[in-house]
């Protein structure tokens, strides 16, 4: 993956700017992600939370890793992002779903029948 020659390594600019108002959940998620939780910088929460969600997509997308290689970049994604959800359950004791109700996992009938949501449609809709 990191088998690029120092001398021809590009690297990608990228810059975010947002301003919600003072006393919304988006300011108040800012002013927090501003401020760090004590052991993180903002940005590092940033890329942290950005990595586990888009990482798989973003180098699927690529092509930048193997079918193998991609697998467990998928499985350490999962990891960090149930790692998040138990935090949240935990913080608010918040039920643990059961297995037969996740929603996460695609049956083997959806797989053979083409019912899974292609990630872009099933993200775009996650927030609305």
């Amino acid at each position: 993956m990191n088998d690029i020659p120092q001398t021809s390594r590009k690297r990608e600019d990228f810059s975010f700017r947002y301003s919600p108002y003072t006393g919304t959940q988006d300011g108040a998620l800012m002013a927090f992600l501003k401020r760090g939780d004590g052991v993180k910088q903002g940005k590092e929460l940033i890329l942290e939370s950005v990595r586990a969600f888009w990482m798989v997509v973003a180098c699927q997308s690529e092509r930048l890793l193997s079918e193998e290689e991609l697998r467990q970049l998928g499985l350490n994604c999962c990891r960090a992002l149930e790692r998040q959800a138990d935090y949240i359950r935990e913080c608010l004791q918040l039920p643990i779903p059961s297995a037969e109700s996740s929603t996460i996992a695609p049956t083997t009938s959806d797989r053979q029948n083409g019912n899974i949501k292609p990630p872009e449609r099933a993200t775009r809709t996650m927030w609305q």
